[in-house]
């Protein structure tokens, strides 16, 4: 399944560089088939992954749309020409949050509008404002990934991001308050899983909804008796998230927490898995953010002890929130604040180290890193020769 992924992220990447109809060269898989299966699936799901970006690709000119804003991306986007059409996600300048309707040019990269307002439509988002207007603190900055600027340049900003470790904490929570109603282990898990929906709505980003979708996607396997592997079903997760929106690959949240998540998952102790997750960002950190801070080595064993128990709080009290239990929920969330003081210690002590610049151009220096701490290159390749990698 790890060749399906990267080859549908290769045919994405072709598909954004290169307007061509794609699908021309679909016979030639049938050609390739009798000579090399596993080729033959790989050029397959490259020339999916092209044609799949292609069809949704907005062209340059201006349009009207309406979308759901997140941060600097627009999903759910749907222009209108003669009649409402869906697109795929893009870029806009704008600040605002949740649904939108905008007029204005698009220049093939980023959408700017000349005329934007909110629409009266309910978003997910709407829930996570609801809850800031109750709760602040380091306790809602863990549980939704906001960043100050402390945090971004203390190089320990990956623990804020929203991610496997906060929906890993939150289905912990669930499972254990669960447990005290009923012992099956299989009722627990499906039931945590639902009350988590309304968290991962209104987080939104493709990293914690690569974490959701893997443990729904494990439990279900699991559940039906089918036997699987941690990487088979984050590649699968990661294959999904691509055929639905191709554009998500050009996104810093999906490529760090699949390349990441992909590294990290063979490590045999805690020191191994902060050195590969290191590394496997080093050259996205390169793309996305320019700069890295060595206190992401020396404190992240420290910081993901500490987050720990403040995480838990803090779903405890969104939990609350969502019960509707206010009072209590403040509660938590003071607790949490509370007990945060030795990440914001961490944060502190992290910005007293240097910041090392990462110009662009290492990106193609350092991107096979994580490619190498992924798997056995010279594996894959035997076992491509022999069958399909599935």
């Amino acid at each position: 399944m790890i060749l399906v992924f990267f080859s549908l992220c290769l045919g994405a990447l072709l598909g954004a560089l290169f307007r061509f109809p794609w699908y021309v060269f679909f016979p030639a898989t049938v050609l390739l088939w009798r000579k090399n299966k596993g080729v033959s699936i790989a050029v397959f799901f490259i020339l999916s992954g092209a044609f799949l970006y292609s069809l949704g690709t907005l062209s340059p000119g201006n349009y009207e749309l309406v979308g759901l804003a997140e941060g600097s991306r627009v999903t759910h986007v749907k222009v209108f020409q003669g009649e409402w059409k869906k697109v795929h996600s893009i870029r806009m300048r704008t600040s605002k949050d949740g649904y939108i309707y905008a007029i204005g040019h698009y220049d093939g990269s980023i959408f700017y509008p000349s005329y934007l307002r909110d629409l009266e439509k309910p978003s997910p988002r709407r829930l996570r404002e609801q809850f800031s207007k109750e709760v602040k603190g380091t306790a809602f900055s863990l549980l939704f990934g906001e960043k100050d600027n402390a945090v971004y340049r203390s190089g320990l900003g990956h623990f804020f991001a929203v991610s496997g470790l906060h929906v890993g904490i939150a289905f912990s929570l669930y499972t254990t308050l669960i447990s005290l109603f009923t012992w099956r282990r299989t009722y627990q898990e499906f039931v945590a899983l639902l009350l988590l929906i309304p968290y991962v709505l209104s987080v939104n980003t493709p990293s914690v909804l690569r974490a959701y979708l893997t443990i729904l996607l494990w439990k279900i396997l699991r559940t039906l008796g089918f036997k699987t592997t941690p990487s088979y079903i984050t590649a699968t997760v990661g294959s999904l998230m691509i055929v639905f929106d191709p554009t998500v690959l050009f996104t810093s949240s999906f490529l760090l927490s699949f390349f990441v998540t992909l590294s990290i998952l063979n490590s045999k102790n805690i020191f191994e898995l902060v050195v590969k997750a290191y590394l496997s960002s080093l050259p996205f950190l390169c793309l996305f953010f320019g700069e890295t801070n060595i206190s992401a080595l020396l404190f992240s064993i420290p910081m993901s002890f500490a987050v720990i128990p403040v995480t838990w709080v803090s779903h405890l009290s969104f939990l609350l929130f969502l019960l509707g239990l206010k009072a209590s929920s403040m509660v938590a969330a003071d607790v949490a604040n509370i007990i945060s003081f030795p990440v914001d210690v961490l944060i502190k002590l992290s910005n007293m180290m240097p910041v090392i610049p990462l110009p662009k151009f290492l990106f193609f220096i350092l991107i096979p890193v994580p490619l190498i701490l992924l798997f056995d290159i010279r594996g894959i390749i035997r076992r491509t020769s022999d069958r399909a990698i599935l």
